[in-house]
């Protein structure tokens, strides 16, 4: 991956008076209909006098070498239209340079858009992008060899479940899907031994779930892995769930509803400041950003401020 020179500044407000804009559209996630989607950004972006192009993945593309391209030719913004998986892919053309991001969340998930308040309306989602009033937050990201991940990463419970659904039953279903799964899995009770180092310190546990959170948000409704966990807070939070039967996954899920995490006993956190390693013997998936990036072992690098994300 090319280095790039990274520039920080606080959040700010940011006038979009003139813009040279490439939009990313995903046409097969959760809520994409990619005709009508295509139509209105045009309109939109001709009424503000904006120069646009709109590229729809194929599922086949380099999203990173694309980017990186736009970027050298000019481009002043990037708006990703799709899921998490689709946020993900433009993070990693995006991470480290000064061009905002603006996110239409149209996934199933949307796991940043909840994280950000940023509106699940298309119409709302570009009035925000062209409020002279919006805010840019920069967050931090999580690299794994050269690549960046902005959410989560986990082994365990967790990547079985997600790992087990398939894109046309999350079209079909939407959520209900991820509940449905999440209690067969659950069911089965299983828990692994991890072996991790935080920062300088190490700890050997058995678990279900071992997940690094960038962002605190689950993805449905107003759970949250933790209330302590932001995506810029140069920090990185290590939840580690020892729950084993569904009722400890019940009580779990509604502790969390209520926000009372730490009064909960199937649940631990850790932060860490710059680095989390995790390996089990087991034959587990490594999940990113919805995504399997390997099995049973993952170093992550926390890198602090390196992606700019247009917000309320």
């Amino acid at each position: 991956m090319k280095d790039r020179v990274r520039q920080r500044s606080p959040i700010q407000s940011q006038a979009l008076s003139s813009q040279n804009v490439f939009v990313i559209l995903n046409p097969v996630a959760g809520n994409v209909n990619a005709d009508a989607v295509s139509s209105y950004l045009q309109q939109f972006f001709i009424s503000q006098n904006w120069d646009f192009e709109i590229y729809q993945t194929s599922g086949q593309d380099d999203v990173h070498a694309i980017i990186v391209e736009k970027i050298n030719a000019g481009i002043t913004l990037v708006v990703a239209i799709g899921g998490d998986g689709t946020i993900s892919e433009v993070v990693n053309g995006l991470a480290l340079s000064n061009i905002p991001l603006a996110i239409i969340p149209l996934g199933t998930g949307n796991i940043i858009a909840h994280e950000l308040g940023i509106p699940f309306d298309l119409e709302e989602a570009c009035a925000l992008i062209a409020d002279h009033r919006h805010k840019i937050r920069h967050l931090d990201l999580m690299q794994v060899g050269d690549r960046y991940f902005i959410s989560h990463i986990s082994l365990g419970i967790y990547s079985l479940i997600i790992g087990s659904i398939r894109p046309e039953d999350k079209r079909r279903f939407g959520r209900l899907v991820y509940i449905w799964e999440a209690i067969r899995r659950l069911l089965q009770r299983k828990r692994w031994r991890f072996n991790i180092r935080i920062d300088s310190s190490t700890l050997s546990i058995r678990a279900s779930l071992v997940l690094v959170a960038n962002a605190g948000a689950v993805g449905l409704s107003s759970l949250r892995w933790g209330e302590h966990i932001s995506p810029d807070d140069q920090h990185l939070a290590l939840c580690i769930i020892k729950g084993e039967t569904l009722s400890d996954y019940l009580r779990l899920l509604w502790n969390m509803a209520r926000n009372r995490h730490y009064t909960d006993k199937n649940i631990t956190y850790f932060n860490a400041k710059q680095h989390i390693s995790i390996e089990t013997k087991q034959d587990l998936p490594v999940r990113a950003d919805g995504e399997i990036i390997g099995e049973s072992r993952v170093s992550i690098q926390l890198v602090p401020t390196a992606i700019n994300i247009i917000t309320r």
